[in-house]
């Protein structure tokens, strides 16, 4: 590096700058957004008051005036803790409402042969006294907290794709068309945004009509990134895909997106009657058996199930649905090859992808720069659907196996616990010659 003058970068830096504005990589520090991941399924609320006294008063007199009464915020009204349960059979919903459970909503579990119902508590019980109470009454039900998931915040600028580059892609407006369904489970996706016109996008959503909607900002960041209009100023890396999009997320009462285990089983349920071969999931939260029942199912059926890893930092617990077996788990890396700073560690990561200061599409229009693992999974769903798509009749477990094989190893030799098999690497079908690959890692210092 060059020495500057003063305060003005020298000539290596602004060489460096220019480089990383053509391919589309912001400087500066990552920009951390808010992760959907890291959050457990209780939240404290927030309350407080005015610790002042009363002054005293101006008048004249020796006696002093009394304090004022102190002024209290009005505390945020908790709302009572809910349970998910699965169960056999309408009746045995109606047992537990009986029981003084309050039912809040139900719905039947095609996966699952189940009904799945959500339940806020009676006055006087713990969620283990609940536990304990249902597995009596209906030994064979699924009972958990109804737990919250939340998102988890390539990089395609006006001048380039470093991140398509970063792992071999080919560059819009030659995005690679292929001919399967893919299935994304998220937040509200906008069907009007100018990368979505003329994709073949089926939008679902399962949330109750009487929540508030989530916002579109996430959902539709995802749904661009999988399939976005090639000729757009946010190219998608399967143009030609099918998407089946479910909305499972809501606004919670701080205003910010959120999905329940009762609403992120009905999307897996409604994706598995789409036939998806590929499912993006771009949220994470805690371990729920009724969601890890339904994520074996689908796998059992041979669908693929890809999750974002979470933002919680390398020492943190692991995250679901990422950990669970046979999900595949993605971190993030930025355009160094240097691992996210807030993104999860541990045994089962599998891959890792582009995910720190990338291009993303705006909710409205355009796009913006998001860090988070959260865009880093789209880029291992679209590696495995094109790989499936080339192979039809390759199982799950081949298609995976096929792309660790040709993962860029990153950290120690082999698979870690940070990198997984290492950077995944566009599948034959969507590879671009060696020689027009954007040096996104080599050009940088």
């Amino acid at each position: 590096m060059g020495k500057d003058d003063g305060n003005r970068p020298g000539a290596a830096e602004l060489t460096r700058r220019r480089m990383l504005q053509r391919l589309g990589i912001a400087t500066g520090l990552a920009y951390a957004a808010p992760a959907l991941l890291g959050l457990g399924s209780a939240r404290a609320s927030s309350s407080g008051g005015s610790s002042s006294g009363g002054r005293a008063s101006r008048g004249g007199g020796s006696g002093r005036s009394s304090p004022r009464p102190r002024r209290q915020r009005p505390r945020a009204r908790r709302p009572r803790p809910e349970i998910v349960v699965a169960a056999p059979s309408p009746a045995a919903i109606d047992l537990i409402a009986a029981q003084g459970y309050g039912l809040v909503v139900r719905d039947r579990l095609g996966l699952l042969d189940a009904e799945i119902a959500r339940f806020t508590l009676p006055q006087n019980r713990t969620i283990e006294q609940a536990r304990t109470e249902i597995l009596q009454l209906v030994p064979s039900a699924l009972v958990d907290p109804n737990h919250i998931y939340r998102t988890n915040e390539l990089a395609c600028g006006r001048d380039g794709c470093a991140a398509f580059g970063m792992i071999g892609w080919k560059e819009a407006p030659h995005a690679c068309p292929v001919d399967i369904t893919i299935g994304m489970v998220d937040t509200g996706v906008n069907t009007g945004h100018e990368a979505l016109a003329g994709t073949a996008l089926q939008r679902v959503s399962v949330v109750d009509p009487k929540r508030r909607p989530s916002s579109r900002t996430h959902g539709t960041a995802i749904a661009v990134l999988l399939a976005g209009r090639a000729a757009s100023r946010t190219p998608g890396l399967l143009s030609g895909a099918r998407l089946v999009a479910v909305d499972a997320f809501h606004s919670d009462a701080r205003g910010q997106d959120a999905a329940d285990v009762f609403d992120i089983a009905r999307a897996l349920d409604r994706i598995a009657a789409s036939k998806a071969r590929v499912v993006n999931l771009s949220f994470a939260g805690p371990a729920n058996l009724v969601l890890e029942r339904v994520v074996r199912a689908l796998v059992e059926r041979d669908v693929v199930l890809v999750a974002a890893a979470g933002n919680s930092g390398p020492r943190a617990d692991p995250l679901y649905p990422a950990a669970y077996p046979g999900v595949v788990a993605v971190t993030a890396v930025d355009s160094r090859l240097r691992a996210y700073r807030r993104a999860a560690a541990g045994e089962h990561i599998d891959f890792a992808a582009p995910g720190v200061r990338v291009w993303a599409a705006a909710s409205v229009r355009g796009g913006r720069f998001r860090s988070g693992t959260s865009y880093a999974a789209p880029f291992v769903s679209a590696a495995l659907a094109a790989a499936r798509a080339a192979d039809p009749q390759a199982t799950s477990r081949e298609i995976v196996d096929r792309l660790a094989a040709g993962a860029m190893d990153l950290g120690r030799s082999g698979r870690d616990t940070t990198f997984g098999w290492g950077l995944v690497q566009a599948p034959a079908v969507c590879a671009m010659p060696p020689a027009d690959i954007l040096p996104a890692v080599e050009a940088q210092p």
